[in-house]
């Protein structure tokens, strides 16, 4: 996850605080709701001494005065965000937030930045074991970015807390999905990652009997990632029926060919590592086979075509150095699913 968290940017701040003002940022705004840090790491007030500029910090040294303007600490916030310097970019959030000229998508892109510099602080944390330290920076982060959902997602796979796990990696999936959120995508390469958690953390939890949230999984396309095999059903051992879960992802996949209007569709079998070649092979075809009939059940017009592959196609996994053996073992019992 450590280089995940690398795509820091200080292009975040889409507004320049020089933009015109627009209707209705004359007054005090709030940002959008997607605070996840306490209001004392946003609004510490200025020491008020002398108005001299504190130049070892790059932040004026007393509050602003009426005739402050907001394009006067545009350097400042630059420098301290390709410094990554958190605390100075905390106190000039204060200053900025008294100020009546300061657009709202400016403060918001101040926030984001401060927020990915959290992340990349707690990830870096998180990596080496130190969850409660990592889980501190987190909380000073101002906004809730798809960065800091990601590590908090982290934190609770190390203590296998997975349907906590697969609601912040789906929360992750949606800010990076939503431009007002993200206004530069990340590259696909770190999307696909977050997906795959997220995927992964999904299954576990259902296989743990925890409720889950929405299935993600059948996103067409996040904000240019789409992923060639989508996991649609799982399975328990020996298993090749569907149980109540199984049949409430095959009902989500029916209504995604539905709604799609997809001519053709393949659903590919898989099994874990347990038995014999020719045993796996039977076993994830069968499984593959369920879910067809599902789907025709169930309605769906699409031309099914159906593939087992056995063991022969284990998982890429993203998370696979904190799993279990059971759990890995679960992951590879699946049907995936490919739009032709």
């Amino acid at each position: 996850m450590k280089q995940l968290l690398t795509f820091f940017v200080v292009a975040l701040l889409t507004s320049s605080c020089s933009s015109s003002t627009e209707k209705g940022d004359s007054q005090p705004s709030q940002s959008r709701d997607r605070s996840v840090a306490p209001e004392s790491t946003r609004s510490n007030p200025l020491p008020q001494p002398v108005r001299k500029a504190d130049k070892s910090k790059g932040v004026p040294s007393s509050p602003p005065t009426n005739d402050a303007q907001c394009t006067n600490y545009e350097s400042q916030v630059k420098q301290a965000v390709q410094a990554n310097d958190l605390e100075t970019l905390e106190e000039l959030l204060a200053t900025l937030n008294r100020l009546l000229d300061c657009p709202v998508s400016y403060l918001d892109g101040v926030k984001r930045s401060m927020a990915q510099i959290a992340a990349a602080k707690a990830d870096s944390l998180t990596q080496q074991g130190q969850l409660a330290e990592a889980k501190s920076w987190l909380k000073r982060a101002p906004t809730m970015v798809w960065g800091t959902q990601v590590v908090y997602g982290d934190i609770a796979a190390r203590r296998q807390q997975w349907q906590m796990t697969a609601r912040y990696y789906n929360q992750a999936l949606d800010l990076i999905a939503d431009p007002q959120a993200t206004p530069k995508a990340p590259p696909k390469a770190k999307t696909k990652k977050v997906y795959q958690l997220a995927s992964e953390a999904q299954v576990l939890a259902a296989n743990s009997n925890a409720p889950v949230g929405p299935n993600y999984m059948m996103f067409g396309n996040v904000r240019g990632f789409a992923p060639e095999k989508r996991p649609v059903v799982h399975f328990g051992y020996g298993k090749m029926t569907l149980d109540e879960k199984g049949k409430k992802s095959a009902q989500q996949l029916a209504s995604y060919l539905k709604t799609q209007n997809v001519a053709q569709v393949t659903l590919i079998g898989h099994s874990d590592s347990t038995g014999s070649h020719a045993a796996c092979d039977s076993v994830s075809k069968k499984r593959a086979y369920a879910v067809k009939n599902y789907l025709l059940k169930a309605g769906v017009t699409t031309q099914i075509r159906v593939i087992g592959k056995g063991k022969r196609e284990p998982p890429q996994l993203a998370n696979r150095a904190i799993y279990t053996q059971d759990e890995i073992n679960a992951l590879n019992r699946r049907v995936e699913f490919t739009v032709n």
